[in-house]
């Protein structure tokens, strides 16, 4: 059925593969973004750009009202990632009070169950947040709030993002190409749950058609590589070297962000592959290094362009 699909962050890292793949599934999509040059880049693929920034929602709130699902997958960090979430949660209770938004997808991350219980966990582990996304927990409870207003919330919990030029990933590739090294944080011996961007926009189109509300997703891989074990996978691929970045000084550069660097935590996708039939297409960064490298090196040629 097509529906009319509200995307913030539409040109972000995974909310442009999200509009990408529910325009592509027939759904007519609106994006939102700041930036008029990368709305061309939505009109291409098929999405509806809508100009506006995720703290003035006066500015795209009766678009956003006049659809019938919303994703929210913006990010907005350096202008206060908390604040800006609140202002987003605010339109989306609007657009249900006021308009016809009876489905809402709400982006959180893996970082909101912290280390887990023993370096592991599924949806039903306690959240003990890292502090650098300690409002996220409280986020998704104002969310599945918007059931009060007979709205279908699904939270989704993607891991660590790889795929395509941007990301924490695509930046070892960066460093790779400009320097021939691959920094990895602390000694690498902790666990990254990683999942491809093009898989967790598969995921999202499945959790809009089939996730009952109140429903709460992590989605990973499940590989059980070291984070060493990805670093030296990248450098071999591009014939580099990985070093690594002591914790000591990582947290003293970075604080929160590098503490959830060398967080180890490792999560089971059992409950997305049961319940949504989300069958993950890459299962391995490491043994994909060589063809990301390549696909890498086609992005920045292509952007060069």
């Amino acid at each position: 059925m097509n529906e009319r699909i509200f995307v913030t962050g539409a040109t972000g890292y995974i909310g442009g593969a999200v509009a990408a793949r529910l325009a592509r599934q027939g759904h007519t999509v609106y994006g939102l973004t700041r930036n008029r040059e990368s709305a061309k880049a939505l009109a291409t693929a098929g999405v509806t750009p809508v100009h506006g920034d995720l703290a003035r929602p006066g500015d795209w709130r009766g678009v956003l009202q006049n659809c019938d699902a919303a994703v929210h997958c913006a990010f907005d960090a350096q202008n206060g990632a908390a604040d800006v979430d609140l202002c987003a949660l605010d339109a989306l209770r609007s657009a249900a009070l006021d308009g016809r938004v009876r489905r809402v997808l709400y982006t959180s991350g893996i970082w909101v169950h912290g280390s887990g219980v023993n370096g592991q966990a599924d949806e039903a582990t306690p959240l003990a947040p890292l502090s650098i996304v300690q409002w996220r927990a409280a986020h998704e409870e104002i969310a599945l709030d918007l059931a009060d207003h007979e709205v279908a919330v699904v939270i989704l919990r993607p891991g660590m993002v790889y795929g395509e030029q941007r990301g924490i990933l695509g930046g070892w590739f960066a460093e790779a190409h400009e320097h021939h090294t691959v920094t990895y944080p602390g000694d690498g011996s902790q666990h990254w749950s990683m999942v491809h961007r093009d898989d967790v926009a598969d995921a999202y189109a499945l959790a809009l058609e089939h996730a009952e509300p109140g429903s709460r997703y992590l989605l990973a891989d499940e590989s059980q590589h070291t984070v060493k074990e990805l670093a030296e996978s990248v450098a071999t691929a591009t014939v580099s070297r990985a070093v690594s970045w002591p914790a000591e000084d990582l947290i003293k550069s970075h604080g929160g962000y590098g503490e959830a660097l060398l967080n180890d935590l490792r999560v089971s996708c059992a409950k997305a592959r049961r319940e949504l039939g989300w069958v993950p297409r890459h299962t391995s960064f490491a043994a994909e290094a060589a063809d990301l490298w390549r696909d890498w090196q086609a992005a920045r040629i292509a952007n060069v362009r």
